[in-house]
C-alpha cells in the first residue's frame, strides 16, 4: 500500500522523491527485482536544477538509487555531493541515513560506510566548579571537541570548567543548549558569582548565545544537591535525545580531578551515571587543589526528596458518563486497569485514584514506562459496547521524572508524594492524546540514555500554555 501511494505522488508531482521511496517499499516488500528495475528508473530522471535542501534531497534519492541498483560507490559519492548542497540541514541528512540504515539491514550491507555522512557529535559536558587553570585545561579542549567532531553541547554553566566548555564549543560555531538546576539569579548566586566578577560576564555572555535554556527547576537554591544531580541527568538525556534524532552519537565530555564526589552530585557521579549507558566518554585529567570544606546553606526540611516516575491516567469522556453507566465503567474499566497495575512486574510505590483518575509513582523510569503501556493495551481491548458505554472513551496518560518530596497527607495520614514535579506530570496529561501516553523530556531522556532497546520516545510538540506552567516540550512513548 506504501508503495502504490508513493507510485502516485510520483506520477501526479513528478521528480525522485517519491519514486525512489516506491522502489525502496518494493524492496521492503520482498521484490528485489522490481526495487532495482524501479530505481534504475529513478537514475535515468532528468535533474531539475533545484537548490539548497531540495537539491540536497534530489543528490540523496540518487544515491540510495545507485545503493539499490548495487554500486555502492556510486552511491558515496553522490551523497558527497548531497552534502555540500545543504550541509548543516542535519535533520534532513538523518532521516537519509535512517533509510539507508534500513536498506543495508534489507541487502545485508555492512552500514559502517554511512558514518562520514553523519551530522555532529552531540556532547554532555561537565566539568569542577572552581580552580580552572584555563591556560591550560582550554586547548586541551578545543582539541577533543575538535577530534570528537562535537556540534552540540548541552550541560550546565558553572564558574570553571563548564563555562571553558562553552565557550570553546560556540566558538568552534557548535550550537550550546544549557540546562540549570535552579532558577537563573539563585545558580548565579551560588555557582558563578562567588569565583568572581569575570566568571558572571562569561555566564551571562554564555546564556546570550545559547540556542536553548532548560531549567530542572525553578526554585531557589536550599542545600538540597539532589537538584544539581537531577540537573546533569536532564541534561545527558537531551544529549541523548538529540543525537537519536539526528542519528548520530551521544558522547560525554568530562573534566575530572580524579577524586569522588561527596555526594548525589560532582562530575564523578555524572561520569558514573553516563557509564551506566555503555556509551562513549571522554576525559579530560585536571590537576587542581582539594576543595575547601565549606558551610553549607540551609536546607527547607520539607519531607525527604527522592527521584520518582510518575504517570497520571484518566479517561476523557469520563465526565459526560450517565449515573447508570458508572458502575459498568467501574467494574469493567477500573476494574481491568487495577488487575494490570497489580500484574506488573514492578509495582507503583505509590497510588492514588479518584474517579477514572490514576497516579502512580515508581522508583525507576522504566517501570513507568512499561506500566503506561501496559495499562494502553489492556484498555484497547476492553470492549467499551459490550459494557453499554461510549465507544470513544479514551484512556490518556501523561509521565515526568523528576525530584519529589515523601511525606504523609496530614489529613488522611496516608503517603503522600508532593512537589512541582508532580505539577509537571499533572499538566501533562490533559495534552496527551486519547490513546497515547505522553512524557516529559525528562523522562524521555532517562528512557533513551538507558532502555532504547526497550521502548521509544517521539518528539510530539510542547504542552499547551496555561498561566503558571510555560510549554514544555513532550514526547510520545511506544514500544521498541
Amino acid at each position: 500500500a506504501s508503495r502504490l501511494r508513493y507510485e502516485t505522488l510520483a506520477e501526479r508531482f513528478g521528480g525522485v522523491y517519491g519514486a525512489i521511496n516506491a522502489a525502496t517499499m518494493t524492496l521492503v516488500a520482498g521484490d528485489h527485482a522490481g526495487a532495482v528495475s524501479r530505481a534504475a528508473a529513478v537514475l535515468q530522471a532528468p535533474p531539475r536544477g533545484l537548490t539548497g535542501e531540495a537539491a540536497y534531497y534530489e543528490a540523496a534519492s540518487r544515491a540510495e538509487a545507485l545503493f539499490l541498483v548495487g554500486d555502492l560507490e556510486a552511491a558515496r559519492r553522490r551523497m558527497e555531493q548531497a552534502l555540500t548542497f545543504a550541509p548543516r540541514a542535519y535533520a534532513a541528512h538523518a532521516s537519509t541515513l535512517r533509510q539507508m540504515e534500513m536498506l543495508c539491514g534489507e541487502l545485508g550491507v555492512d552500514p559502517s560506510w554511512l558514518e562520514p555522512f553523519r551530522p555532529p557529535v552531540c556532547a554532555h559536558f561537565t566539568g569542577h566548579i572552581q580552580n580552572v587553570c584555563d591556560e591550560v585545561l582550554r586547548p586541551r579542549v578545543d582539541e577533543m571537541l575538535a577530534a570528537a567532531r562535537v556540534g552540540f553541547g548541552y550541560g550546565g554553566l558553572a564558574a570553571g570548567a563548564d563555562i571553558v566548555f562553552a565557550e570553546a564549543l560556540l566558538e568552534a560555531g557548535g550550537e550550546l543548549h544549557v540546562v540549570l538546576p535552579v532558577n537563573r539569579a539563585a545558580f548565579v548566586e551560588v555557582s558563578v558569582a562567588p569565583f568572581g566578577p569575570s566568571w558572571v560576564e562569561r555566564f551571562e555572555r554564555c546564556m546570550g548565545r545559547a540556542a536553548s535554556i532548560r531549567y530542572a527547576s525553578q526554585d531557589p537554591y536550599l542545600g538540597d544537591e539532589q537538584v544539581f544531580a537531577y540537573a546533569s541527568q536532564f541534561a545527558m538525556g537531551c544529549a541523548v535525545l538529540r543525537a537519536q534524532t539526528l542519528a548520530t552519537e551521544a558522547i560525554q565530555l568530562a573534566a575530572w580531578d580524579g577524586r569522588a564526589a561527596p555526594g548525589p552530585a560532582g562530575v564523578s557521579a555524572d561520569m558514573a551515571y553516563w557509564a551506566r549507558s555503555g556509551r562513549r566518554g571522554l576525559v579530560i585529567d585536571v590537576d587542581r587543589p582539594a576543595p575547601a570544606a565549606g558551610v553549607a546553606p540551609p536546607r527547607a526540611e520539607v519531607g525527604a526528596r527522592a527521584m520518582k516516575a510518575m504517570l497520571f491516567a484518566d479517561v476523557q469522556g469520563f465526565g459526560a458518563l450517565r449515573d447508570d453507566q458508572i458502575p459498568a465503567f467501574m467494574e469493567g474499566v477500573m476494574g481491568r486497569l487495577a488487575q494490570v497495575v497489580e500484574a506488573l512486574e514492578a509495582r507503583p510505590r505509590h497510588i492514588e485514584t479518584w474517579g477514572d483518575g490514576l497516579f502512580l509513582v515508581f522508583d525507576q523510569p522504566i517501570d513507568a514506562a512499561l506500566a503506561a503501556l501496559a495499562l494502553l493495551e489492556a484498555y484497547r481491548a476492553v470492549d467499551l459496547g459490550a459494557l453499554g458505554l461510549p465507544r470513544g472513551l479514551g484512556l490518556r496518560i501523561g509521565g515526568h521524572y523528576g525530584p519529589v518530596h515523601l511525606g504523609t497527607n496530614p489529613l488522611t495520614k496516608a503517603p503522600a508524594v508532593v512537589g512541582a514535579h508532580v505539577v509537571v506530570a499533572a499538566r501533562i496529561e490533559p495534552n496527551a492524546a486519547p490513546g497515547s501516553a505522553y512524557v516529559s523530556e525528562a523522562l524521555a531522556g532517562a528512557l533513551a540514555t538507558f532502555h532504547g532497546d526497550r521502548v521509544r520516545c517521539g518528539y510530539v510538540g510542547r504542552t499547551q500554555e496555561r498561566k503558571g506552567f510555560p510549554a514544555t516540550p513532550i514526547f510520545n512513548l511506544s514500544r521498541a
